[in-house]
């Protein structure tokens, strides 16, 4: 079999033309096309005005204004996509996942196993982050008659009585447990928020990642959300934290936005970190 160049990339926030033309540079650079894409999360597609009300998170990740050229910029986007979500999302079109929005471009995943065109490569993801209180699809107060017990009834809630939109960016327990019942040893597992700190980064929070990579024993794990570019370990697995795209809406993309495997068959191998520091 053919060497195939795989492509995990890095939070974008919205700049999608940006991130064409990275890949774009990447092949050249690789003198060869890339096979498959993933995303770590907060890619941003927000194609029109009424997307961004599902955005959440800072101000400075609003670009309602920029909505024509992020669908202009997708419309070009040739690389096969599998992504999970970030905490900045167009979440009504993720969480009840609608394909044909996207042009069907773009293979998605809550939490499991994420369709990709490698044949052979087991990929995982689990999409959002944590909150101790969020752990259950029902909030205090809901649980008459069973509650809230999916996606679809939480994005219905939010919808007709305005419950936060935040609501939708944290996992479930129930997406861990289904996560956990999969065989393990994928070949790469996707989660927006690292399992743990790199060395040398003081965090002392907590969180499920850590124990879902100790139980699934993924060869690789891909994050970001931290915007900070890192190798490391959790437990048996290598760790790799990608970069944000750009700083302040920058036309230069950060170094280890990217990491570039390789694909023989078998084996997920890594490649290189792109751009280079």
């Amino acid at each position: 079999m053919l060497k195939q160049f795989v492509v995990v990339v890095g939070d974008v926030h919205a700049a999608i033309p940006l991130a064409v033309e990275g890949l774009t540079r990447l092949e050249l650079e690789l003198g060869a096309p890339i096979s498959q894409t993933f995303s770590v999360g907060d890619l941003g597609l927000f194609f029109t005005p009424a997307d961004w009300v599902f955005l959440t998170g800072p101000k400075k990740y609003r670009f309602p204004e920029q909505s024509e050229k992020i669908a202009e910029a997708w419309a070009m986007w040739r690389w096969p996509l599998a992504a999970i979500a970030g905490n900045h999302e167009p979440f009504h079109r993720l969480r009840v996942f609608d394909a044909e929005y996207f042009g069907d471009k773009l293979s998605y995943t809550n939490a499991g196993s994420l369709d990709h065109t490698i044949e052979g490569l087991r990929v995982y993801g689990l999409s959002g982050i944590h909150d101790a209180e969020h752990l259950e699809f029902a909030a205090a107060g809901e649980y008459r008659r069973g509650g809230i017990q999916s996606w679809d009834e939480l994005l219905t809630v939010v919808h007709k009585n305005g419950a936060s939109v935040k609501r939708l960016t944290y996992y479930k327990r129930s997406e861990l447990k289904h996560l956990r019942s999969l065989p393990a040893a994928p070949h790469l597992l996707l989660v927006h928020d690292w399992p743990e700190p790199p060395d040398g980064v003081v965090d002392l929070i907590e969180r499920p990642e850590r124990e879902l990579v100790a139980d699934l024993r993924p060869n690789w794990v891909c994050c970001g959300h931290h915007h900070t570019p890192a190798r490391f370990k959790s437990g048996e697995s290598d760790c790799i934290a990608l970069n944000i795209i750009g700083a302040d809406r920058s036309h230069r993309i950060l170094p280890g936005w990217a990491a570039v495997f390789t694909w023989d068959g078998e084996r997920l191998n890594y490649a290189r970190s792109w751009p280079d520091g």
